[in-house]
């Protein structure tokens, strides 16, 4: 009788292991790199698109600021488009060794995940850092002109990107909770209030000390803990069911 897929992985030897690991890493990387190239000949137009979405305008104070700059854009949309692959690669490495019922849930959340990180970063990119940028550059006064450093910008903008994807990874992480008994509808439901008053926390320390940021912030935060006790509620009943 031959193994299974998961008894397979487990009986295969620690270097094959890392041999395995190796290959991936190695296709990881070549894919992030490959797609950094390809989106080398749009990054200028990408950056110009950027800069005029947030601060209008910025500087370079090295000579090769411009250089790295358009490097830094091409590297990180080739990761993002690279995104899809990397998954694929890594499940393709950490499948194998999971059981049947674990893949069921594994797969699809991971897939979850991608997408929710995906609206993230779309979020922050055409809503929120553009509008963090000009509240920022309107402390300015007659005396006190901004020029913006095209790399500062650029690294306000991936964090904040970054730091949205991870926030929007809220109803993922209340579904595992709620799967792995942690959290249940009823304690979203009883405890919103103080939900909610997080939330406001969250944004306020995300943003600069501005109403109107802190809450086009909150908005989707409220969002994600309404889809997040529908996604617990749903958990819930098809416990209950089967």
């Amino acid at each position: 009788m031959s193994a299974s897929p998961a008894e397979s992985e487990k009986n295969m030897p620690f270097l094959q292991h890392l041999e395995e690991l190796r290959k991936t890493t190695l296709h990881v990387l070549a894919a992030v790199a490959i797609g950094a190239i390809l989106f080398w000949v749009v990054a200028d137009d990408f950056l110009a698109w950027l800069i005029d979405k947030t601060a209008g305008s910025a500087i370079f104070l090295k000579p090769q600021g411009a250089f790295l700059a358009r490097l830094k854009v091409a590297l990180v949309l080739g990761l993002l488009a690279s995104l899809p692959y990397v998954f694929f690669k890594i499940w393709s490495f950490v499948g194998p060794g999971l059981l049947a019922r674990e893949r069921k849930v594994v797969f699809p959340g991971a897939m979850g995940s991608v997408i929710l990180f995906y609206l993230g970063i779309v979020f922050s990119y055409f809503v929120l850092t553009p509008l963090m940028v000009r509240v920022l550059l309107g402390f300015g006064t007659a005396n006190l002109t901004p020029q913006t450093e095209v790399h500062f910008l650029l690294d306000l903008v991936f964090m904040m990107g970054l730091a949205s994807g991870l926030i929007f990874q809220l109803p993922l992480l209340v579904s595992f909770l709620t799967a792995a008994g942690v959290v249940s509808p009823d304690h979203l439901k009883t405890y919103w209030r103080h939900s909610l008053v997080t939330i406001f926390i969250m944004a306020a320390l995300l943003t600069p000390a501005d109403p109107l940021s802190q809450v086009v912030l909150a908005l989707p935060l409220i969002l994600l803990y309404i889809v997040s006790y529908l996604l617990s509620l749903a958990i819930q009943r098809n416990r209950r069911e089967s």
